[in-house]
């Protein structure tokens, strides 16, 4: 049989573990809800890291296709440039290789255009003065020019001076002068048949 200070001291050890067991279980209670807390808090922070990841990589990927459609378009310019280019040199050297009388039927066509009054002097390349220009000559005595022995490298076409006044009229400043209007009738040949 007990004694009563040993009941007491029991009743106190029971009160104790009582106590005890309600501090380790309130304890095992806030462990948990802090778990779940943080475990809820990191998929949270998890699902908004995803969908900046997904944002960025769709982010990325629309500046990369915005930045190779850029350079597509670039290269396409580029050589729609050097076809041009290409094509107005073509047409130059074409001219040149007109035989003797349609290439100065040519000049003399542009002479016509560009002529002031007065006495002229036409100077040529040095090649232009090497072909047969006879007939040449006529016409342009009958305008009142006259070609020059002195050879100008022009790279086909004339210069035309009248004392202190110079009209150029060779290929380079004339393909210089009309390119815009040239580039756009090439345009139209070389692409829009390529478009349809």
């Amino acid at each position: 049989m007990m004694t009563s200070s040993e009941k007491i001291l029991a009743g106190i050890a029971e009160d104790a573990g009582q106590k005890t067991a309600d501090i380790l279980a309130q304890a095992e209670e806030q462990v948990e809800k802090i778990r779940k807390e943080a475990a809820e808090k990191a998929e949270q922070e998890a699902g908004i890291l995803i969908e900046q990841a997904e944002k960025q990589a769709a982010l990325i990927r629309s500046s990369g296709q915005s930045a190779a459609a850029l350079l597509k378009r670039d290269a396409a310019l580029q050589t729609r440039r050097e076809l041009i280019d290409q094509a107005l040199a073509d047409t130059v050297e074409s001219i040149n290789g007109y035989d003797d009388a349609t290439y100065f039927e040519f000049l003399f066509g542009l002479i016509q255009k560009t002529r002031l009054e007065g006495k002229g002097e036409l100077l040529l390349s040095a090649r232009d003065l090497t072909r047969d220009k006879t007939a040449f000559a006529e016409k342009l005595a009958a305008i009142g020019c006259t070609i020059s022995d002195e050879a100008t490298e022009t790279g086909g076409g004339f210069i035309l001076k009248y004392q202190d006044i110079l009209i150029n009229g060779s290929f380079k400043a004339l393909l210089h002068e009309k390119r815009e209007e040239l580039v756009d009738q090439v345009n139209k040949t070389l692409f829009q048949s390529v478009s349809r």
